[in-house]
């Protein structure tokens, strides 16, 4: 399963955040969101949610519907942000969206804002 992704988001020339995401096996998923960043000025332009459709449609492209991503516990930011794009919590550690089509559009159950 060599697939791999990187996305990136750039504003006026200068990048504003970026997402990577490869295929996987582990804990039975397709793929893995493996990395998201947003510069703390693309955070109240909801960067990181364009960035999280955008590697959601590289992995329903793949034919990769169940999609895990690592978080540590304590991030309450992130783990807001994937739950808002309709991940659950599948471990201590990990979230996972059941199926990645959910997370092209945000879900009405959070406010939160990326």
């Amino acid at each position: 399963m060599p697939a791999r992704a990187v996305f990136v988001a750039v504003e006026a020339g200068s990048l504003v955040g970026f997402v990577a995401g490869h295929r996987t096996t582990r804990f039975r998923c397709d793929g893995e969101l493996q990395w998201i960043n947003v510069a703390q000025k693309g955070r109240q332009r909801e960067v990181a949610g364009l960035l999280i459709g955008t590697i959601a449609h590289w992995f329903i492209g793949q034919g990769a519907l169940q999609i895990c991503v690592d978080v540590e516990p304590k991030n309450s930011a992130a783990r807001a942000l994937y739950a808002k794009f309709g991940a659950r919590q599948l471990n201590d550690h990990w979230m996972v969206w059941d199926d990645i089509r959910t997370a092209t559009v945000p879900s009405n159950n959070s406010s939160s804002r990326s």
